[in-house]
């Protein structure tokens, strides 16, 4: 996935998905954590969220920290305005009528047709030629990310392995072995 493809689908993408794209990008959290955010998980020391998926197993936690430039509290900001008002400890993410995107059994049936009729939309109004996933927005975050470890780490993944076999897309830049004996003389 390139850069252009993410910057044209936000130009015409609703709010509530432009904000969540940006937020995946800058966290790189599955969906349902994503969607399963709430107003207490909001700390003055970044987003602290337990990830679903490890939550029975290794019960890993992060605390998301907030960016020198407040970015990803701007994101956040800009979510928490979104109608309908939200207090106590809703969702960050909810429909219109205030429901939350995601439900008990991990389903986001009314969050999955808002992210299609996007998708849709977006091939017919830019150059867009293929419809990207949402989970490719998280092979995204780790591609990009400076380390295979930094990576790892972002996306909680109790081992890299999983991070390097299954979201590191871009290719390993390597920079070429010179011995002596390969060195050509001038």
């Amino acid at each position: 996935m390139e850069d252009w493809e993410i910057a044209a689908a936000l130009k015409i993408a609703p709010q509530v998905i432009s904000l969540y794209i940006r937020l995946k990008l800058m966290t790189g959290l599955r969906r349902g954590d994503i969607l399963r955010l709430r107003l207490p998980d909001v700390h003055d020391d970044g987003i602290q969220v337990q990830p679903h998926k490890t939550a029975k197993t290794t019960g890993k936690r992060l605390i998301i920290e907030w960016n020198e430039d407040d970015q990803l509290q701007a994101v956040i900001s800009g979510i928490q305005r979104l109608p309908p008002r939200r207090i106590g400890d809703a969702p960050l993410f909810v429909t219109r009528q205030g429901k939350p995107y995601i439900k008990e059994d991990g389903s986001a049936n009314a969050f999955d047709s808002l992210w299609q009729r996007f998708m849709r939309k977006a091939l017919d109004q830019t150059d867009l030629t293929e419809r990207f996933q949402e989970r490719d927005l998280r092979a995204k975050v780790a591609s990009e990310s400076a380390s295979l470890e930094e990576a790892s780490e972002r996306l909680a993944h109790a081992s890299t392995a999983t991070t390097k076999r299954i979201y590191r897309r871009k290719p390993a830049r390597v920079k070429p072995l010179i011995l002596g004996v390969t060195k050509s003389k001038k």
